[in-house]
């Protein structure tokens, strides 16, 4: 299993608001609200090695016994329960789901690099903050390589962000982003996972465009076969290029610290449950974005191969 829906709950459950700046109440900025969203959340795709904890079999024999199936289908559904959905000061209380489908292909060339080309439709609903309902979609092409322990990629990931039933266009985003990822067992039963990500990400409106390096350690208990517990922390630097800069009067630079815990379900080959607890502290240049939040997300995920 991986620690995709952790992480994705704390920089995918990190998620929102800004334009605060503005005499009108931030409530009131329907669409700058999502477009906040969509900045601060990201798209997450399913890739099972970026952030598998568990090391993949090394019996070179075994892994050739297996039938490969290159295409790949994932639903994910999740509930988030947040005591700061907009994330500003003050705080605002809410509850959101959401549902994510992944689908696409991988393969391995050159018998050494693992390639992914993918697209993701999602989309999430507030109980009580309705304007920060958020449609998506975007694609992924992605190439990696493991090297002495430690795999190595890069990926390219354009997307679009829309109100509910894609009535209203908030925000176009290119990114690209290069990672790698070591693992290091320390028994039978508990692994260690270092994670770095450096992305640069284009937006349209440009306000939301920036650089960000992410760090995440974490550590693995495998309890039984089935039931994993995940905790770690996840450190992100973040630099914008003009965060209406003509509005704040100075650039948006920040950190963001976010411990977290998991705990999760293997039902069987294709289905998974879980729930994730996060709690996440920015630190901005700029007040109205400097926030503190917390959540918890229990989740469902459906994996199939073929």
């Amino acid at each position: 299993m991986s620690i995709r829906s952790t992480v994705t709950s704390v920089t995918f459950g990190v998620t929102f608001l800004i334009v605060a700046m503005l005499a009108a109440p931030a409530l009131a900025q329907s669409n700058d609200a999502r477009a906040a969203a969509a900045s601060e959340r990201g798209v997450q795709f399913y890739r099972p090695g970026d952030y598998s904890l568990t090391a993949a079999p090394t019996d070179h024999d075994i892994v050739l016994m297996e039938p490969y199936h290159p295409w790949y289908l994932t639903v994910h559904g999740e509930v988030d329960f947040t005591n700061n959905a907009f994330l500003t000061s003050p705080k605002h209380a809410d509850t959101w789901a959401s549902a994510t489908v992944d689908g696409g292909f991988e393969t391995t060339i050159a018998e050494s690099f693992d390639i992914q080309i993918g697209a993701q439709l999602s989309a999430a609903r507030f109980n009580h903050y309705s304007q920060l309902d958020t449609d998506s979609i975007a694609g992924i092409v992605a190439i990696s390589k493991t090297i002495d322990s430690v795999r190595y990629g890069v990926e390219y990931i354009p997307s679009q962000y829309f109100g509910r039933g894609f009535d209203e266009r908030s925000l176009n985003a290119n990114e690209l982003a290069v990672y790698g990822r070591y693992i290091k067992p320390f028994d039978n039963q508990c692994t260690g996972v270092l994670y770095a990500r450096l992305s640069r990400r284009w937006t349209y409106p440009h306000d939301y465009t920036n650089d960000r390096l992410a760090v995440t350690a974490a550590v693995q208990h495998e309890c039984t076969p089935q039931l994993v517990v995940n905790a770690g922390l996840t450190l992100a630097y973040s630099v914008y290029d003009n965060y209406f800069q003509n509005i704040t009067g100075e650039r948006r630079r920040e950190l963001l610290v976010t411990p977290f815990i998991s705990c999760v379900y293997q039902i069987n080959g294709w289905s998974t449950v879980g729930i994730a607890l996060s709690y996440g502290r920015n630190y901005s240049s700029i007040d109205a974005v400097d926030y503190e939040a917390a959540s918890i997300s229990p989740y469902v995920e459906l994996n199939w191969r073929f």
